[in-house]
């Protein structure tokens, strides 16, 4: 079956009536043009948050979404034109003006120093956008286009792939603490999906659910044997990873550097460039390191 050519029928029948319209909605962000009231950077209202202020219109389409609290990304209109896509600073919304038909938002970065809000809002001017998830879809749409992009990058280079499910039922097996098997020539290693971090996208995220075999949220080395990185919120590009060996610096040439919590975990937090050496842009070219160990 065509699945791409019978969508809305398939949609339609899955989830009893519903439309490609709706289903955009709910599975794409809203894009708010923003108008800049007051690029000062400074931290106001006894807050330690360095922040800028700018409005949202309220109109047919924002009104549901602005409602002080709600927080989103700001970006660039110009990936709407073909540039790439990319977080350059987040927006919150503080109260809502019905009179003048605004939002009041502020500005700020995961990053919290006042120079990386500085530096991103030089970037963003008027009519630039505040992206909403309207329903809370987004980030699970784009983890699983970012998995499903990895796996298809590993079949292209020649490896089967399993993904493993989220949970194990206990009389089946034990839980998985990874999110694919790869294998190649008989050889098969545990690969974990992580992401870049927040508005600093030089750093990777290696965090793990707090439980009863983990003290720290940091990944346990033991758990996998690589990470695979989705560097999209850097490039903007869904099929853009970089892969590094799950050891510790301390016995492994080009392992990654141990949490401070303890040597059995990784630091949650590593500045992540390709440079084929420590970091790799392919599934091979990490195997190929791992081989050599």
């Amino acid at each position: 079956m065509d699945q791409l050519a019978s969508l809305p029928d398939l949609v339609a029948a899955r989830y009893g009536g519903t439309d490609l319209a709706l289903l955009q909605r709910v599975l794409t962000p809203a894009l708010l043009p923003i108008k800049w009231t007051d690029r000062t950077v400074e931290k106001r209202d006894g807050t330690k948050l360095w922040s800028a202020r700018f409005s949202v219109a309220l109109n047919d389409e924002s009104d549901e979404l602005l409602v002080p609290g709600r927080t989103g990304k700001l970006i660039s209109v110009g990936f709407l034109a073909g540039k790439p896509w990319n977080a350059l600073a987040k927006g919150r919304v503080l109260r809502v003006d019905l009179p003048a038909k605004i939002a009041i938002c502020e500005a700020y970065t995961g990053e919290g120093t006042k120079k990386a809000l500085v530096d991103a809002i030089a970037l963003l001017a008027d009519g630039d956008l505040l992206e909403v998830d309207r329903y809370g879809a987004s980030a699970k749409v784009l983890s699983s286009l970012v998995e499903a992009a990895l796996a298809d990058k590993a079949r292209a280079e020649g490896f089967s792939v399993r993904r493993m499910p989220e949970d194990c039922a206990q009389h089946v097996g034990a839980y998985y603490n990874y999110d694919f098997e790869f294998t190649k020539d008989g050889v098969t290693r545990k690969v974990e999906v992580k992401s870049l971090w927040g508005t600093d996208t030089r750093y990777a995220r290696l965090i793990h659910s707090l439980s009863g075999s983990h003290e720290t949220s940091s990944c346990k080395f033991s758990t996998q044997d690589l990470f695979a990185v989705s560097r999209f919120l850097g490039t903007g590009n869904i099929h853009d990873f970089a892969f590094a060996v799950s050891k510790s610096d301390k016995t492994c040439p080009i392992g990654l550097s141990v949490s401070s919590f303890s040597d059995e975990y990784v630091n949650q937090n590593p500045v992540c460039q390709v440079d084929n050496l420590k970091w790799f842009d392919t599934v091979d070219g990490i195997w190929a390191a791992l081989d050599a160990l």
